[in-house]
């Protein structure tokens, strides 16, 4: 699949082992990255020399890697501006998007404004370095092939019919749009099929 991976560059040194282990096993795992850049930037984050040019072009970059990716996946351990900005984006933009943290972060607080939204596209995770590789898997089975459509064909009584009709008509949203919103919620919230999913993925 294509992935978009990203971390912060703030803290760079302290969190880069987690940041090549987890770009190193996307890759290992045979998919694609569309914007892999950890290795080519590092030695200029770690020097100070990124300019304000450099940002510009890099904003690009990472806004048309988002678009072609398949599924996001952002190390957000140390949160600012920029990542917070590219989870949004890929929301959006109806890409699955996978936060990682490292532990339990160090937080002093127990919610955070990315508890505040509602998608089923976003999944936040804590992660060490022994059950990283089985929360990415994890991810990724969930989502393999979502692209493929297939047609089914859905039997409804006259109560459920009228309520897709009145839902239609009231309020804008397709019929497609509430079944497929209302199984993605079941979907998250299922931890027993999360549970096959991760041993399937191992």
């Amino acid at each position: 699949m294509k992935i978009y991976f990203t971390c912060s560059t703030a803290e760079f040194k302290k969190y880069r082992n987690d940041y090549f282990a987890i770009r190193d096993f996307i890759v290992e795992q045979d998919h694609l990255l569309t914007r892999d850049w950890l290795a080519k930037t590092e030695a200029r984050i770690d020097n100070g020399t990124l300019n304000v040019t450099d940002i510009k072009q890099i904003y690009k970059l990472c806004m048309a890697a988002i678009k072609d990716a398949d599924l996001v996946i952002i190390e957000d351990t140390v949160s600012n501006f920029s990542t917070g900005h590219q989870i949004t984006a890929a929301i959006e933009q109806q890409k699955p998007t996978l936060v990682l943290w490292h532990g339990k972060k160090h937080r002093h607080f127990k919610n955070m404004f990315i508890h505040g939204i509602e998608s089923d596209y976003l999944e936040v995770k804590e992660y060490d370095m022994d059950n990283f590789k089985e929360i990415i898997n994890t991810f990724i089975s969930k989502y393999k092939d979502s692209k493929q459509k297939n047609r089914f064909h859905l039997v409804l009584n006259q109560v459920e019919r009228n309520y897709l009709d009145w839902i239609q008509f009231n309020r804008g949203i397709s019929r497609t749009r509430i079944i497929r919103d209302s199984l993605l919620k079941i979907i998250a919230e299922d931890k027993e099929y999360e549970k096959y999913l991760a041993r399937k993925s191992i």
